[in-house]
């Protein structure tokens, strides 16, 4: 059989071994391909989603933001950023360059600027404080292509938000007796306690990243690799739970699991311990580094279970614990005065 090969087609294994196959053409969204490739079917859809792409590739002149914008997705910058990152900015981007992508990059001021965000910042702060960062990159591409001299996303104050809940040590025993060791839901949460790491990369851990007694972890954010060894309570619970599939925490039918649907697993199971809503899978992270701090880890040994790369996030995270075990010691070094007869 004669093997066809057209440009922009990808082609991937889905979960039932069906291997599918779809458009992607740069800056555009991917595009479904019916059929065998070759087929009339297959053929049409191609040509039609190519013609779309092409389309909207060229509607924005040259030093217009939409002809910036998908020339930063081809940029080193965005290549360079971590799968989820880079669909946080396209979150951003594109429908930034759906709505203003036919003005020019040099007429944008920075009271426009500052509006944008503030229009975000009424409802989701969160997003807010995302679309700035973003925007910010953007136009540092901009003055890089020579496109302006400045950039009016510079210096817009981020807006305040509340930080993820850090489980208390009594939230983590009542989920630990609701839940016993050789349970789905225990295992998930050991594994999201004794490791340290975000829903995503536990949602990625595979039997085949466990050797000689320490976990394998790329992280997904960072790209930061570290092997972190396994603790006995972890050990023990991935020991209880019985295999079933490649990923270390997936379905009842062995199938790997989204940080999506771990995080909901989670939050479901300790809804069920009666545990309040803050309990988030975000906060047992949080919650190991606290432990961490109070048994006296020093911040470089937490940050090679975190993988922070900058030890003031981790200050950040064990500034209680920091502060009450050192006001312990404070107080012990003191003498103790005789009272007066």
């Amino acid at each position: 059989m004669t093997s066809i090969k057209l440009e922009y087609v990808k082609q991937y294994r889905d979960r039932t071994g069906k291997i599918r196959r779809y458009l992607r053409h740069t800056g555009s969204p991917r595009i479904p391909l019916p059929g065998p490739p070759g087929s009339r079917q297959f053929m049409a859809a191609y040509e039609a989603g190519l013609t779309t792409a092409e389309t909207k590739k060229g509607r924005h002149g040259d030093g217009t933001i939409g002809a910036l914008v998908t020339g930063f997705y081809q940029s080193s910058g965005f290549k360079n950023l971590a799968p989820s990152s880079q669909q946080r900015y396209r979150l951003v981007l594109d429908k930034f360059s759906e709505k203003d992508g036919h003005r020019l990059v040099r007429d944008m001021p920075r009271r426009v600027a500052i509006s944008i965000i503030e229009e975000i910042g009424e409802t989701t702060p969160g997003m807010a404080n995302l679309s700035a960062s973003v925007m910010r990159r953007l136009f540092a591409y901009a003055i890089k292509k020579e496109l302006r001299a400045d950039n009016p996303f510079s210096g817009i104050e981020p807006y305040k938000l509340g930080s993820h809940h850090t489980w208390t040590e009594d939230e983590i025993a009542v989920y630990e007796a609701t839940w016993s060791i050789g349970t789905r839901e225990r295992l998930a949460f050991d594994l999201l306690l004794y490791t340290g790491q975000r829903v995503g990369d536990v949602a990625a851990m595979r039997r085949s990243n466990l050797k000689n007694g320490v976990i394998h972890v790329t992280q997904e954010k960072t790209g930061a690799e570290l092997d972190i060894t396994l603790h006995p309570n972890l050990l023990r619970s991935l020991k209880a739970c019985p295999a079933n599939g490649l990923a270390l925490i997936g379905s009842p039918h062995g199938r790997p699991m989204t940080a999506k649907g771990l995080s909901a697993f989670v939050i479901r199971a300790a809804t069920i311990a009666g545990l309040p809503r803050r309990c988030i899978p975000h906060g047992l992270r949080k919650a190991i580094m606290t432990r961490l701090a109070h048994h006296g880890s020093t911040t470089k040994e937490i940050a090679a279970v975190s993988g922070h790369k900058s030890l003031k996030e981790v200050e950040n995270y064990t500034a209680a614990a920091d502060q009450t075990r050192l006001s312990r010691s404070a107080m012990a070094r003191l003498p103790e005065e005789q009272s007066g007869t």
